[in-house]
């Protein structure tokens, strides 16, 4: 069973010749396991230093044959606790919809004890039950058989040609219902693939079990290429996600990456991409009670015009945007997993992204806009800045709490911050 070690992200990751049994460190075989995987990994995941790796703002795990590195977001006041850390980033890929959260689901997985690896496994088997549950997917397949009784239509060649001295037998083509449908071969093949990468007693039987009900399906070889050739309709919709998990289970399996039988697997979420996830998701229905629709990417404008050639360029999407009932633009936001540090003046925020926030401020003829960060030490809620020049604007930079145990406080004061159409419905200013 492979060794988990948790390290988080932008932290040191040590480098040795030999690696001891529960030390918190990468060996030379894996480091080399590692630098063959690394061109299938999104791109920066990986930093090496002297001695040492540090990983990017990417977290999941990645498997290094007989050892899983699980890499976890630094979340403030909880770096020295890797099941927190671990909880945090489950229930935001949650209030992201990344996971489909059913009922019971996610309750019943203890985040704390539960390595990444063992979660995503879990959340796959819970869903996936609550489908086989209502009926495995089956379809009408096409087939041939000599029969003693006519069933569907009789082949006049086959039968000459196979039963001419067998007129008791008929060769028929017929349609007949069955589960073995290139969809259970594909879910076959993923349970096949997660019980080896299954740690806890608890992800090893979930999947044994699911697989025993698979047991009458024909094992199959699948590639990604296979879910090119599903035939989808109506009645596999409700499939769509766990089909979506079993395409991810099997592209982030690297058997061909690496010499040998050492096995490769990674499944790594951007936490840029997911903060801004988590942030639209929980100011959405904040937004809805103040009479406001929030727009994720948009609504897009363009910077520049190119006069020579008579078309617009540098083209400009916001992270997230509020639209009245007139459709018009009264705030926009933009997430940022960064780190800031509240002894600077400049709070730490880059010049990028001033200028960035800036433009948005200026084309979108908004009077406040709002940089948001995840809470760091020594921050404060909200600090406000005046940016200059001939269109001002108010700049709120934000720290917002993504743990549990924070949500509500976040929630509450991101709804202080929105603007309040139902109060003041011509305005553009904040309540």
């Amino acid at each position: 069973m492979p060794e988990v070690i948790s390290c988080i992200e932008h932290t040191l990751l040590p480098l040795v010749g030999v690696r001891k049994p529960g030390e918190q460190s990468l060996g030379a075989k894996h480091a080399q396991l590692l630098a063959k995987l690394e061109p299938n990994l999104p791109a920066g995941t990986i930093r090496w230093a002297h001695k040492g790796i540090k990983c990017s703002q990417f977290c999941g795990v990645i498997q290094l044959d007989d050892l899983i590195l699980e890499i976890l977001p630094k979340i403030y006041g909880k770096e020295d606790d890797p099941g927190a850390c671990r909880a945090t980033l489950v229930r935001m890929l949650y209030k992201a919809r990344l996971f489909k959260n059913h009922k019971g689901g996610q309750a019943s997985i203890n985040l704390q004890r539960h390595t990444l690896l063992d979660v995503f496994i879990l959340h796959f088997c819970i869903e996936l039950e609550a489908q086989v549950v209502q009926g495995k997917l089956r379809h009408y397949v096409g087939r041939e058989e000599n029969l003693n009784v006519l069933r569907g239509r009789l082949l006049i060649d086959q039968q000459l040609k196979h039963n001419l001295a067998h007129r008791e037998r008929l060769h028929c083509r017929f349609d007949e219902l069955s589960e073995d449908i290139p969809v259970n071969q594909i879910i076959k093949f993923t349970l096949r693939l997660l019980l080896p990468l299954a740690r806890s007693p608890k992800a090893r039987k979930a999947v044994i079990e699911l697989r025993m009900l698979f047991d009458n399906i024909s094992d199959t070889a699948i590639c990604v290429q296979s879910f090119d050739c599903l035939n989808r309709d109506r009645t596999t919709v409700r499939y769509d996600s766990i089909l979506e998990q079993c395409r991810v289970f099997i592209d982030r399996m690297n058997p061909d990456v690496l010499a040998g039988s050492a096995k490769a697997f990674s499944l790594l979420f951007d936490m840029n991409r997911l903060f801004e996830s988590w942030l639209a998701a929980t100011l959405k229905p904040l937004a809805a009670k103040q009479g406001l629709k929030l727009r994720e990417q948009g609504p897009r404008r363009y910077l520049a015009h190119r006069v020579d050639i008579d078309k617009p360029v540098f083209q400009m999407k916001p992270d997230m945007a509020l639209l009245d009932k007139k459709q018009r633009v009264v705030l926009i936001a933009d997430a940022k997993w960064k780190l800031l540090d509240y002894s600077e003046s400049k709070l730490g925020v880059s010049q990028a992204d001033l200028y960035q926030i800036q433009s948005y401020a200026n084309r979108y003829a908004v009077k406040e806009v709002l940089l948001i960060y995840p809470t760091q030490k020594g921050l404060l809620p909200v600090y406000e800045m005046t940016l200059q020049g001939q269109h001002q604007a108010t700049l709120k930079v934000v720290t917002v709490d993504v743990s549990g145990s924070a949500t509500g406080w976040s929630a509450s004061l991101l709804s202080e911050l929105l603007p309040n159409q139902h109060q003041h419905p011509p305005m553009l200013k904040f309540v």
